[in-house]
């Protein structure tokens, strides 16, 4: 591989390196501004959050079946 094309890719890299990083801080500078919500209202209750972690569901119970767990 010649020098420059080398060269040309490490700096396409380290661009969209540095393009990826900039949109994480907008995105992330645009997620922590506060909106006005209406006045006198109280917040919506929200839905129990998902169970997280191992747990056991149809497609598992079938690959045990069927593994002879």
């Amino acid at each position: 591989m010649n020098e420059a094309r080398a060269k040309g890719r490490r700096a396409f890299l380290r661009s969209m390196v540095a393009a990826g990083g900039a949109a994480a801080v907008v995105v992330a500078s645009e997620s922590t501004v506060a909106q006005p919500g209406p006045a006198g209202n109280s917040p919506e209750p929200q839905a129990p959050a998902k169970a997280r972690g191992y747990h056991v569901t149809p497609h598992i119970e079938t690959y045990y079946r069927l593994a002879d767990f």
